[in-house]
C-alpha cells in the first residue's frame, strides 16, 4: 500500500460520508459535500446534485474507486471488487425501501450516471463503468445474500481502522478475528465457490488482507494473536469434472453388452454430471448473519 493507513482504512472512511435517518431523510457530512460533484444525472454534464440516497451511493462508490486508486495504486479488478461489496454493504445499511436487486441499482443508477463514463486515470486507463464491469457477475447475486460478506468484509476495515487508535482492546480484537475465520470456512464451503469464479477471487482477496492484517497485528502488537484461516479449496468447474469420464466409442460392438450400450449410458451420466451442484447450502442459509459490530459501524 502507498500509505500507512491501507485501504481498509479509506473505505471505513468514506462509509461516514452520507446516509439516512429513519423518516427516509438523505444526510450529508458537511465535510464532504464534494460528492455530490460525481451526481451526474439528468443530462447534467457539469457538478450535478444527489438528490436520494441510491444517488449518493453510485457517486461515493466513483469517489472510492478515486481514493483507492490515487491513493493505494490498486489494480482494478480489486477496485471493482472493494467498491461492489462496500456498495451492497451501504444498500444493506439504508434503513426505509431497500433495494435488494445490485443488477436493478447497475441500470438506474450507474449507467445513468454520466460521470462513470469518465476515464479514472487519463487516456490508457478504464472508465469507473469498465471498472465495476470487470466484476459485474458478483451483481447477479442478491444484496440480502452478498451482504452476508459484509460480516469479514466490516470486520477488516473495522480492525484496520481501530489498529490506527491509541487505545484498543486486544480480547475484543482478536474475537473479532476468529468470527472472521469461522465466517470465511462457511464461505469457503459455499458452491458458489468454484474455481476461477469471481467468489472464488474475492474470497482470495479477504483471505489476502486478512493474513495481511494478522501479519501487521502480530508484528506491531505481539500480544495480540490472530487465529488462522484454512486454505481455499475451490470446487472444480464441471466441464473439468466431465473430462474424468471415459470416452466411449459407440460403434464397437453391438447389442445390450456392447460399448453402444455403455455410451448411452455415458451420455446419462454426462447428463447428470452437468446438472450436479454441490450439496452445500445457499449462501442465504449457511452464511453466519453480520455481526452486531456493524451497528457501531458508520
Amino acid at each position: 500500500m502507498a500509505n500507512s493507513k491501507n485501504a481498509y482504512y479509506d473505505i471505513y472512511t468514506i462509509s461516514s460520508y452520507f446516509g439516512e435517518n429513519n423518516q427516509g431523510k438523505l444526510i450529508f457530512s458537511n465535510k464532504y459535500g464534494s460528492i455530490h460533484n460525481y451526481c451526474h444525472y439528468r443530462n447534467n454534464s457539469k457538478n450535478g446534485k444527489c438528490n436520494d440516497y441510491f444517488e449518493a451511493a453510485s457517486s461515493v462508490v466513483i469517489h472510492l474507486l478515486k481514493t483507492l486508486k490515487d491513493k493505494h495504486r490498486l489494480e482494478d479488478d480489486k477496485l471493482a471488487e472493494y467498491a461492489i461489496l462496500w456498495l451492497s454493504y451501504k444498500l444493506d445499511k439504508k434503513p426505509t425501501k431497500k433495494m435488494t436487486d445490485l443488477n436493478n441499482f447497475y441500470t438506474n443508477y450507474i449507467q445513468t450516471n454520466n460521470y462513470y463514463n469518465n476515464k479514472i486515470k487519463g487516456d490508457n486507463s478504464l472508465t469507473y463503468m469498465e471498472i465495476i464491469d470487470k466484476k459485474k457477475d458478483l451483481m447477479n447475486i442478491n444484496i440480502n445474500e452478498i451482504s452476508k460478506s459484509n460480516g469479514p468484509f466490516n470486520i477488516l476495515f473495522y480492525l484496520n481502522y481501530v489498529y490506527h487508535d491509541e487505545y484498543w482492546n486486544c480480547k475484543v480484537y482478536s474475537g473479532l478475528a476468529q468470527k472472521f475465520v469461522d465466517q470465511f470456512k462457511e464461505f469457503n464451503k459455499n458452491s458458489k465457490n468454484i474455481e476461477g469464479s469471481s467468489y472464488n477471487k474475492l474470497l482470495s482477496t479477504l483471505s489476502d488482507d486478512y493474513n495481511n492484517l494478522k501479519k501487521k497485528y502480530h508484528d506491531n502488537k505481539k500480544s495480540c494473536s490472530f487465529p488462522s484461516l484454512p486454505q481455499l479449496t475451490p470446487k472444480k468447474r464441471p466441464a473439468e469434472n466431465l473430462a474424468q469420464i471415459p470416452v466411449v466409442n459407440p460403434r464397437k460392438g453391438s447389442g445390450p453388452n456392447s460399448l453402444e450400450s455403455s455410451a448411452n449410458g455415458s451420455e446419462q451420466i454426462l447428463g447428470k454430471t452437468i446438472e450436479v451442484t454441490s450439496s452445500s447450502s445457499s449462501i442465504s442459509t449457511t452464511l453466519i448473519p453480520a455481526l452486531s459490530i456493524v451497528s457501531v459501524i458508520p
